[in-house]
């Protein structure tokens, strides 16, 4: 006996979709040319055909729960590809960007971040908690003995005492964690009550090998290699994303260094680190390639035509944010160096509020794609959806 299943179109959700730049949804008559071309799709339940025609029918409980939005890595392949000019590959990103808004938390942050008319305000909190913490510098020095003043000439730790940027930073980091694990969580959940194929099968994986498949995925960017109509994505992507890394990795042996090491060495290790310092150079080399990455992927985005995809303004603000911190942390080391107090401060705490924005607001904004996106492929791995049964496959070639 057949079963039954109940739908309940939202057409005003389908709008929203071509409101978001996915305009061309309208253009697909269900050939499955994107299904066939895209090197990702699993032979069972590939994507983008499903995507497309359940966004034209406005079934958004279904492509909310659907974790195949995020297996996409946007490499377009399956626009260049269309007959019909629907491009997929743009439909799909503007499903991200609403799947995004649907699990955040607060709601109301996600409309905040990707509104232009409100990026004034999403700057202006950051600067003004920052000169908040600097006027209450000094009374909360006094309340628990903690210094304020870190030796003569230019030091940015005299403006910000290490000890308040990383309670500052690591309280509202605090914060955003919060909300991107609850909607974390919340996809999770979603995926498993509309997957009807949920029961382990001969494909299935463990939750922790699943997690260690995902991670090596993410570090080496496997999926990007299968894609053909933009290789350059691929490059852009893995250059950022350790340049990102580098710096992380910095900013934490730097905290241990301060925190850790100094208070029980005979001999502390100098901070700042000097320039040759292998962790300075480390850093240094992050912030470059972070740079590079992003001007990659800023020069692919400013392409006509079907390869690069539409870029909204979504995709647009993470990335120049990205690139401005990248950009505000080179120039305030070289402005140290120079003992240019004042230029040397300002780009300072401009480059602050930017470091605020890019990853406080991260559950809200496109940044985001590194929860979902993981969620969404350790899922696939644990549930045995089979996403890598055409790996051995070649891609196809360009026409």
């Amino acid at each position: 006996m057949s079963e039954v299943t109940a739908i309940q179109p939202d057409l005003a959700f389908a709008q929203e979709i071509v409101d978001s730049g996915g305009e061309d949804v309208r253009k697909c008559f269900q050939c499955a040319t994107c299904s066939v071309v895209c090197a990702l799709s699993p032979e069972e339940r590939p994507f983008p055909r499903k995507e497309m025609i359940w966004t034209q029918w406005g079934l958004k409980d279904r492509l909310f729960s659907d974790p195949d939005i995020w297996l996409c890595h946007n490499c377009n392949d399956c626009s260049v590809h269309c007959p019909r000019g629907a491009r997929p590959g743009d439909v799909l990103a503007a499903l991200r960007k609403r799947a995004v808004a649907h699990y955040s938390v607060p709601g109301f942050l996600a409309s905040w971040v990707n509104r232009p008319a409100m990026l004034p305000l999403m700057a202006l909190i950051p600067a003004l908690l920052l000169a908040l913490a600097v006027i209450l510098r000094d009374p909360i020095a006094s309340a628990f003995g903690l210094a304020t003043h870190h030796g003569e000439g230019m030091q940015y730790a005299n403006l910000f005492p290490h000890w308040l940027l990383i309670g500052f930073f690591s309280f509202f980091l605090g914060l955003a964690v919060l909300p991107a694990g609850v909607g974390a969580m919340r996809f999770w959940k979603a995926m498993k009550n509309a997957d009807q194929a949920a029961d382990p099968n001969e494909n299935a994986k463990s939750l922790g090998s699943s997690l260690v498949s995902v991670v090596k995925d993410i570090l080496t960017h496997q999926r990007f290699g299968k894609c053909t109509a933009l290789l350059s994505r691929r490059q852009a992507h893995l250059t950022a994303f350790y340049g990102f890394l580098a710096l992380f990795l910095v900013s934490g042996w730097a905290v241990i260094v301060l925190y850790v090491i100094n208070p029980l060495a005979e001999s502390p290790l100098p901070y700042p680190f000097p320039f040759l310092d292998p962790a300075k150079l480390f850093a240094n080399l992050g912030a470059l390639a972070l740079v590079v990455g992003c001007v990659i992927a800023i020069r692919d985005r400013l392409k006509e035509g079907s390869e690069a995809g539409k870029s909204t303004y979504f995709d647009w603000v993470f990335l120049w944010i990205l690139f401005l911190v990248g950009i505000t942390g080179i120039l305030t080391e070289a402005l140290r160096y120079a003992q240019a107090q004042t230029p040397g401060y300002i780009i300072y705490f401009i480059h602050l509020i930017l470091a605020f924005m890019l990853l406080i607001y991260l559950p809200y904004s496109k940044f985001a794609h590194m929860v979902y996106r993981t969620v969404a492929l350790v899922y696939a791995e644990h549930s045995g959806r089979g996403i890598d049964n055409r790996s051995q496959q070649a891609a196809p070639s360009k026409v």
